[in-house]
């Protein structure tokens, strides 16, 4: 079995059980398992990896986002960190969490960028990043960007933070950039 990925051989020994076990001819049996359950599974493998790939995505926005404009203490950026890293390695397993940590061999397109750490999250997220990435981040940024600014205009002090108005502005704005792609 050398050259077959993990989610080939997942399919290979779902294909074998459901044909030994099912009591129907193996001309059904086939039929059954091979367009019936198997594409419903892939499918709702990649929406939850698509799902946790886009909140893995949302969690590093919102890292940098608080960490520029001072709006949430230490210990929820914190909390807000080890989230994400958990995402990140529920979306892209190891591989991911290596390259966000600048530990994979980059490629030449990738050694221009990782000077910044913001610019190693895309590469990590690449391989499990799809259309419902896409909408996850579309949402959580357009929520972020509504939530800023009503906490701005329901702020009782004299002199609201300016962070929730810079916070508000990128998070409509990315929502906005990541809808072209959400539809896409």
């Amino acid at each position: 079995m050398e050259g077959i990925s993990d989610h080939s051989r997942d399919i290979e020994l779902e294909v074998v059980v459901a044909v030994t076990i099912s009591p129907f001819p193996i001309d059904r049996q086939i039929n059954l398992v091979g367009r019936r359950y198997l594409p419903t599974r892939m499918k709702i493998r990649a929406v939850l990896r698509g799902f946790v790939a886009g909140l893995s995505g949302v969690g590093f926005v919102l890292i940098f986002l608080f960490a520029q404009t001072g709006l949430v203490s230490l210990p929820v950026l914190l909390t807000i960190g080890i989230v994400t890293i958990v995402a990140l390695f529920a979306a892209g397993g190891r591989t991911a969490v290596l390259r966000l940590a600048g530990r994979t061999e980059p490629t030449t397109d990738e050694k221009r960028e990782t000077e910044w750490w913001l610019s190693r999250v895309e590469p990590a997220l690449e391989d499990s990043w799809n259309a419902w990435s896409d909408l996850v981040l579309t949402v959580c940024l357009g929520a972020v960007g509504i939530g800023s600014f009503a906490l701005l205009v329901t702020s009782s002090s004299d002199d609201p933070p300016l962070g929730l108005l810079i916070t508000g502005f990128l998070g409509l704005n990315g929502a906005l950039i990541s809808l072209a792609f959400a539809l896409d």
